[in-house]
This record gives C-alpha cells, sequence and structure tokens, in this order.
C-alpha cells in the first residue's frame, strides 16, 4: 500500500494547527489518508513542551538515561531525542516542521534515510522553508487559506523560481556614538582551552583568537562542542573559569563584570525567542538593542528612533515599523533581530544557527545583510551554522572536529 506524502510551505498564517484542522476533517481524496486520524509532530513547539517539563517538573521524558536536561544540549541533539522518543508511540501519521533544521550533513543524511523508511508505512505531512530540504517521498504541495485548498505537483513548485529579493542598497546606519571603553584589538582569546562534562572530554586543547572586524564561521558536527564554545564566548559557561579564556581583555574569573562582557555583543539565535511573548513594535524591538533589552521599556530618544528607522529601511521593512513583532513572519522578525544586535555597532556579533526556519529568500536577504555588516563595519561577525549558505563568504572559518579525547580544531581554509 502506497500512501500520500505532502509538503507546505511554512507561513505564519494559516499556522501548522490551522493546517492539520483542515487536513483531518475534509471529504478531499488527495487527503484520505488523513482522515479523523491524529498526528505525531516533530516540532521546536514539541521540544518547547519536554523543555517546560524539566524546568517545572524535573521530568526528564527525552534524557531518562543520562538526566541530562535538554538545555545543555546543542539543538540538533535535543531535535535527534525528540524523534527518537515519537518512534516509540503509535504512529498514525507524521507531521515533520523543518526537521533538519539544526542537524549537520551527516544527521541529515541519517534522519532523512529513516523517515523514507517510515514512509512506506505512514502518511507524512511535512511543513518546510527551504526547498532543498523537502523530502523525496513528497508528492504534493499544499496551498489552503481562506477555506479553499490546492495542491500541485511537486515537480513544478521546485522549478519556480524567486527572484524578489531585497537589494540593501542604502548603507549600513552609523551608530548613535562609539563604545564608551576601549576595546583592545583581540577581542577572544583562547588558549589550549580543555572541557569535560561529567568525565566525558567535549573540548580538547582548543585555541582561537577573534580580533576586530574580522569575519569567522564556526563549523562543526552535532555534538563537537560549538554550543560550548558559544556559552565561554559570550560568559555564560562556568568552564571558562581557571582556563586561559581572555573576553575583550577580561581573564575570565578576574573578577570582571560580567555584564562587561555583554555589553560588547551583539548575540543572536532563533531559540532565544521561542518562549517570548511580548507586545513590542517591530521599530521598538529595534531600539532595543540601544538598551541592552529584548523589548523597549524606556521611553526611546528622536535620536535612538531616528537611527532604528534607518535600519528598518535598510531591510525594507519600513512600512511595518508599527506592526507588533509578535505578529511578524518569521524571516522579518529574524530581520529585526539582527538589526536589534547591531543597532549599536558592537564590537562583535555572534550569530547562532541564524538562518534555522527562514525560507530561501529570507535566508538570502538575511546572508546579504551579514555580508554587508562584515563589510561596512569593523564589528567582528562569528557566524555559528551547520547548513552551507552560498552567499556566505567568511575570511575566517574554525572548524571543529570529533576525537576520543574531545574536539580539536580542523585545519581548514574559508573559500
Amino acid at each position: 500500500m502506497s500512501y500520500t506524502h505532502i509538503a507546505i510551505h511554512v507561513t505564519k498564517t494559516p499556522t501548522t494547527k490551522d493546517y492539520i484542522n483542515f487536513i483531518t476533517t475534509s471529504d478531499a481524496t488527495i487527503l484520505s489518508d488523513f482522515k479523523d486520524k491524529k498526528g505525531t509532530f516533530l516540532s521546536d513547539d514539541s521540544l518547547d513542551e519536554f523543555i517546560n517539563d524539566e524546568l517545572l517538573h524535573d521530568k526528564y521524558t527525552l534524557t531518562a538515561d543520562s538526566k541530562r536536561k535538554l538545555l545543555t544540549l546543542s539543538s540538533g541533539e535535543r531535535r535527534k531525542a525528540l524523534f527518537d522518543h515519537l518512534l516509540k508511540g503509535d504512529i498514525q501519521f507524521l507531521v515533520l516542521v523543518n526537521p533538519f533544521d539544526s542537524l549537520d550533513v551527516n544527521n541529515v543524511a541519517s534522519l532523512k534515510e529513516r523517515i523514507i523508511s517510515i514512509s512506506e508505512n505512514v502518511p507524512i505531512i511535512q511543513f518546510f522553508s527551504r526547498k532543498d530540504e523537502i523530502l523525496p517521498c513528497v508528492q504534493y504541495i499544499l496551498d489552503y487559506k481562506g477555506g479553499a485548498y490546492s495542491t500541485r505537483p511537486i515537480s513544478t513548485y521546485l522549478n519556480q523560481e524567486n527572484n524578489d529579493v531585497v537589494a540593501l542598497t542604502d548603507p549600513l546606519p552609523k551608530p548613535i556614538s562609539k563604545q564608551v571603553n576601549d576595546v583592545p584589538e583581540t577581542l577572544i582569546e583562547l588558549k589550549k582551552v580543555n572541557v569535560s562534562y561529567n568525565d566525558k572530554p567535549i573540548l580538547k586543547d582548543i585555541s582561537w583568537s577573534i580580533k576586530q572586524g574580522e569575519f569567522w564561521e564556526l563549523k562543526g558536527a552535532n555534538g563537537t562542542g560549538k554550543s560550548t564554545l558559544v556559552t565561554m564566548m559570550i560568559g555564560d559557561n562556568p568552564k571558562a573559569y581557571g582556563q586561559e579564556v581572555y573576553l575583550f581583555g577580561y581573564k575570565r574569573g578576574s573578577g570582571e563584570a560580567v555584564w562587561d562582557i555583554k555589553r560588547n555583543i551583539g548575540y543572536f539565535t532563533p531559540s532565544m525567542m521561542h518562549l517570548f511573548k511580548g507586545q513590542h513594535t517591530a521599530l521598538n524591538m529595534v531600539i532595543s538593542g540601544l538598551k541592552d533589552s529584548i523589548g523597549l521599556y524606556q521611553v526611546p530618544t528622536d535620536l535612538e528612533v531616528n537611527l532604528a528607522k534607518q535600519w528598518l529601511q535598510l531591510i525594507g521593512l519600513d512600512t511595518i515599523k508599527d506592526i507588533n513583532y509578535f505578529y511578524l513572519s518569521e524571516t522579518n522578525k529574524r530581520l529585526i533581530l539582527i538589526c536589534r544586535a547591531m543597532i549599536k555597532h558592537p564590537p562583535l556579533i555572534l550569530l547562532d544557527e541564524p538562518t534555522v526556519g527562514l525560507d530561501d529568500k529570507g535566508a538570502m536577504v538575511f546572508i546579504r545583510l551579514v555580508q554587508k555588516i562584515a563589510k561596512e563595519s569593523n564589528t567582528a561577525v562569528l557566524y555559528v551554522s551547520h547548513k552551507t549558505e552560498p552567499e556566505l563568504k567568511p575570511t575566517h572559518v574554525f572548524e571543529l572536529e570529533h576525537t576520543d579525547q574531545g574536539s580539536v580544531r580542523k585545519l581548514t581554509t574559508a573559500t
């Protein structure tokens, strides 16, 4: 018996829930495999439920064997743990929401193989953002809006081109003022850093320095320690104490204030907003970067408002400045957050898996903005990702490679 497998492009509206409600109640012949059935979800929303259970009730459902907190795992490791758990249950149909986000190349191939095998016995609905991640078993693209639906063969969709991309021709807005403190030429320096958790080696003899204005990409397979390195750089990892870790001229653990570290970093990761429900306009979200807060809780000056408007104009979003951030598309949210991170021109901007969940057009605009920041400012850029973006052109690459003694630096060069 063969099943119908459909793909749906991720949008803000209709929501995933709207689509599933329609699909499971529709009398359309093409959707008969899903009629009156219950879906099993692989999604960030599902992960958030398990994370909340850990935080509020100390329930370690996904990590029962190790008792390791989900928030200490990389995003890719969390996704794998969720999928392993879901496969233990009775699956009537499988709902995959951007299933390959945060997975390295090998894990994408492995998960894709498992899903294709499952597709022989279970119908699948895949919500996707990037065309190159659509499963080979998918036969149709489904669109549903205003109570009406349409389907088209997958081949028709894949052959469409999207040329409507923001040009980013305006110059990068200048900061209101320069950094108050003198920032050293070398912003980050690690000297033979070693990290272990519960006697398991994570990093081995890591030495690395990041200087003003440099453009770095941090690469490595799931579980090689990228997240550990990032938390050490933003001052959030106690494993840095007692080691040769220097952040903006301060040796970690020498009595420095965490504020003195964080004020120098524009930090962005998609997961930082998963549980954010604040009611702030797009304009105020950009301004909040000047206040080192997520959301604006102070009355801004005219100068601050005008600067934020320049950033929105640069990315072609000046017409949505008064719209509530919460209701924006994922692409527009992401572009606003990088403007928020850059509005002060910090010495370092750290982008952790920034294009996860973006569609092809959104990712292209985002990467072009990153390239513009690297070219037109003295801000050092650290870009962390598994996914290769064709337009990303870092000048330096730091790649982690797993060994039994912990991950080491793999010698490589930017291309």
